[in-house]
């Protein structure tokens, strides 16, 4: 080590200014790292937070098929079972509710009110979020409770108030601390307040009883896969179902952004990895004269090997260290920029800088490796002449040939049946060939690129013709690689936006469901239908009925003879309906489905009927009661996720799902032939484009005058969580993909200043035959824009094939069938951003280039 040192010490310090570009240069593309996994991170965390938040952190539920109360020891049982990380007891009952001195109200009477109530457990009660706060605080201790708004205006309650539980015997004294938001239903919505588990089974005198229990599993279970197990450890019953979060898809969402983050920091080492050795090999080609000279006075081989194996590991080390508070600073900037957003603040991953600083120094030992192999091979005469070598054009079919022999076995790791295999076999091998691969392509992209933008950048720049061109020609190998450093980050922009676009676009379609819903608990009639849908603003109005129906013969829920054996039947217009509502087909198909639908023999059922009896596509059940009996194909399995988030949103499984244990979807025509009414329920409106939250306001007030008793209800504030989910959390992703772009551009432009470094004479000798300053800089500039068109070329080819196997990877691991997005617009603002950051890097050692005469050039050389 000794004897290597002062090759390696002349080699840092010999050029300080060389130095600390290539040092600046690691620190950005450490700096690179850090941001995009702790940025990654960031998004994510806020991702779960806002599942969290709408949905709760639930995954599973442990409850009674008919709602009826169960034993709590069930609970400690519950805790038990493999996977669980929490468990908490859950208790529904009706309490009558008084506040004795109510505040803003002119009349001193009290005010009562009797409410639906869950109890829950205060210890646990902050990690499920089952309701999200608008005003106070969560539960904390006994005798607290937490108001929904329609209770609160109810009783004229306010955080701070004290309410009287009335009951037989001493009423008891509750402490109101907070408020949740729940958008309103208006008379259809009964009131749902929250209060301590021990004080509501003692006030209900449900002690050692619970109605549901709150399961949430450790990370990565397969929640439907883990409930099907477990159903077995109870008995009917008794069900463990999936949570609102699963069944709607959005956990898949999570688990797709999980997926993403670990891609995106394997993608964001070998950037890093690009850029350290981009700039190793310019700083050893411009040593090479010195190598040979050593040479010439009896250096060996192995010491010129081992100085530049240091060198590269000290620079590595250097700019890794200098790199983690450059990139935690920029996921603090943008954590505070987004901070309405990220209401959590920046999530540090250690593991990203643990992986920021090893990477750089690996990085530098492994991007100084080939230069240090060419040191110790080169000969004294031929380091001599190193600066007047013609490039091979057999070198660069070389390396194309070997780009694409990378992209065969990334093809090949894609065969094996096994999608964990397959999954490793990428991560690990096809994606750092395929980066190897568009690496050594950036070569013969950007001579391509020199060679038809070359001529057009000349006119541009006022160059002397051909002085571009064959620039670009003489230097295909630093240019271009470069350009392949450049291009990492271009890759990770394209595939992350096209992939992020895609998720967001499967969210949005997941839940898709109507603009607005029009309610009336006695029914309406066809004429009352025509009036909602004549009322301004209503482009669509699709009626729904309710109801309710026996299952004759085979007792398909429960034991025969005990529980309910009425379903909900849904009446609807199959075609309407689909096209705005998403539903999940577990079994059948839209394309086979309606047809028969429209036939009046047929009917969609729930997964209950499939998981109770094991009645899917082919099977008959008969529905109805006494003449009225009709016998029914099963043409189609479904779950509606938006449907779904609406029911609980609204409140309406409680209305219309208490006395029943499941429901059949059956087309309008066949009801009112089988059933004799028509009356719809509820009404889905699609609502005029454009449509103003005022304008929704009137169309709130007109519902009632056009038909007294209906409550309209706009779907606004569900598609407004979708959005925050997904647009938000986009554009978070989206602005770390930028500036991880921005400083890969700036990494890529110490290196650019590093190679006008080296090349020193060149410029000295152009100078010196007549060449002005203004020529030197536009050169400099033009070869300058030729890289980073030439990244943007290979870059978005890169991140286009990261995109699709991602989608792959997606459909694989998170269940998600994704379309391939091309990111049009993110495309444009990259390149502008790549066009102007690397040139703007590249200015001050253009500035100082000018501000040299030629002498000192020569000289310097």
């Amino acid at each position: 080590m000794r004897a290597l040192w002062p090759f390696a010490r002349r080699s840092l310090l010999g050029r300080r200014g060389r130095t600390a570009l290539l040092v600046a240069a690691v620190a950005l593309a450490a700096s690179l790292v850090v941001a995009v996994t702790s940025g990654l991170r960031t998004a994510q965390a806020s991702l779960d937070a806002a599942v969290a938040r709408a949905m709760g952190a639930t995954d599973a539920r442990v409850v009674h098929r008919y709602a009826q109360p169960f034993d709590a020891a069930l609970l400690d049982e519950v805790r038990t079972w493999p996977q669980v990380e929490r468990a908490a007891g859950r208790l529904l009952a009706s309490i009558t509710l008084q506040h004795d001195k109510p505040a803003f109200t002119e009349e001193a009477a009290a005010r009562k009110s009797t409410v639906r109530c869950r109890g829950v457990d205060p210890a646990e009660d902050a990690f499920f979020r089952e309701v999200e706060i608008a005003e106070g605080r969560r539960i904390e201790g006994a005798r607290e409770v937490v108001l929904d708004p329609q209770t609160a205006v109810a009783l004229a309650a306010k955080p701070g108030d004290t309410l009287r539980i009335v009951r037989f015997g001493k009423p008891v004294e509750v402490r109101v601390v907070g408020i949740y938001k729940r958008p309103e239903l208006g008379a259809l919505q009964r009131p749902l307040i929250e209060i301590d588990l021990a004080t509501l089974a003692d006030v209900s005198k449900r002690s050692g009883q619970l109605t549901g229990i709150s399961v949430a599993l450790a990370e990565g279970t397969d929640v439907e896969a883990w409930s099907a197990a477990q159903a077995e450890r109870v008995k009917d019953p008794m069900i463990v179902e999936p949570a609102e979060r699963v069944r709607t898809g959005l956990d898949k969402q999570v688990a797709a952004s999980q997926l993403s983050t670990l891609i995106a920091t394997m993608i964001a080492f070998l950037s890093c990895a690009a850029i350290v050795a981009t700039g190793m090999t310019t700083a050893v080609l411009e040593e090479l004269r010195e190598m040979g000279i050593a040479r010439a006075i009896g250096a060996t081989r192995a010491q010129l090997f081992g100085a530049q194996l240091l060198s590269g590991s000290v620079i590595g080390l250097g700019g890794g260290l200098l790199g983690v508070p450059i990139g935690i600073a920029l996921v603090a900037i943008l954590a505070w920029w987004f901070r309405d957003t990220i209401q959590g603040g920046a999530a540090f991953d250690a593991a990203g800088a643990a992986l920021a600083v090893g990477g750089a120094t690996l990085s530098g030992v492994l991007g100084s490796l080939f230069p240090a192999v060419r040191a110790a091979r080169i000969s004294p005469l031929e380091a001599l002449a190193i600066r007047a070598r013609e490039p091979r054009g057999r070198a660069v079919l070389l390396a194309i040939g070997a780009a694409l022999g990378c992209i065969a076995i990334w093809a090949a790791g894609l065969l094996p049946s096994d999608r964990n295999t397959r999954f490793w076999m990428y991560v690990f091998g096809g994606l750092p060939l395929i980066h190897v691969a568009w690496f050594l392509l950036s070569v013969p992209i950007t001579m391509a690129v020199g060679r038809a933008a070359g001529p057009l950048l000349e006119r541009v720049l006022r160059l002397p013709r051909g002085l571009l061109s064959g620039s670009v020609a003489r230097m295909p190998w630093r240019l271009g690689f470069t350009a392949g450093a450049l291009m990492v980050a271009v890759s990770i922009l394209v595939s992350t936006r096209s992939n992020g676009d895609a998720i967001i676009r499967d969210l949005r379609e997941r839940v898709r469901f109507a603009d607005g819903f029009v309610f009336c608990t006695s029914g309406l009639s066809r004429d009352e239908q025509a009036r909602v849908a004549a009322l301004p603003g209503v482009a669509e109005a699709l009626p729904v009925g309710y109801l309710p129906l026996k299952l004759a013969g085979e007792q398909v829920f429960g034991v025969e003879g005990m529980g309910p054996s009425n379903v909900v039947c849904v009446g609807f217009e199959p075609r309407p309906f689909l096209a705005m509502n998403r539903l999940d087909w577990l079994q059948g198909s839209p394309e086979t489905a309606i047809p028969r639908l429209e036939q009046g023999d047929a009917i969609l059922v729930a997964p209950e009927f499939l998981v109770a009896r094991n009645m899917g596509v082919g099977s008959r059940i008969r529905l109805g009661s006494g003449a009225n009996e009709a016998e029914f194909e099963i043409v189609g399995v479904v779950t509606a996720g938006g449907l779904d988030i609406a029911t609980q949103t609204f409140g309406m499984r409680q209305i219309y799902m208490e006395q029943a244990v499941s429901c059949v979807f059956m087309d309008f025509n066949a009801v009112e032939r089988h059933f004799d009414t028509r009356d719809a329920y509820i009404m889905q409106l699609r609502l005029d484009a454009g449509l103003s939250e005022a304008d929704e306001k009137k169309l709130e007030s007109a519902v009632p005058d056009a038909v007294p008793g209906a409550v309209f209800s706009s779907g606004r504030a569900i598609r407004g969580f979708v959005e925050e989910i997904g647009g938000k959390v986009l554009a978070i992703t989206g602005a770390v993909a930028l500036a991880a772009l921005a400083l890969a551009a700036i990494g890529v432009g110490s290196v650019v200043a590093a190679g006008i470094s080296a090349r020193t004479r060149e410029f000295g000798v152009l100078r010196a035959i007549g060449g002005s300053n203004g020529t030197v800089a536009r050169l400099v500039l033009g070869e300058t824009a030729v890289m980073a068109i030439a990244a943007m070329v290979s870059g978005s080819a890169l991140g286009l094939q990261l995109a699709w196997m991602g989608v792959s990877l997606y459909r694989d691991f998170a269940g998600l069938r994704l379309a391939w997005v091309f990111p049009t617009w993110s495309l444009l603002v990259g390149g502008l951003v790549v066009i102007t950051v690397a040139l703007l890097a590249a200015a001050p050692a253009i500035v100082r280039l000018c501000r040299k005469p030629a002498r000192e050039l020569l000289a310097s050389a």
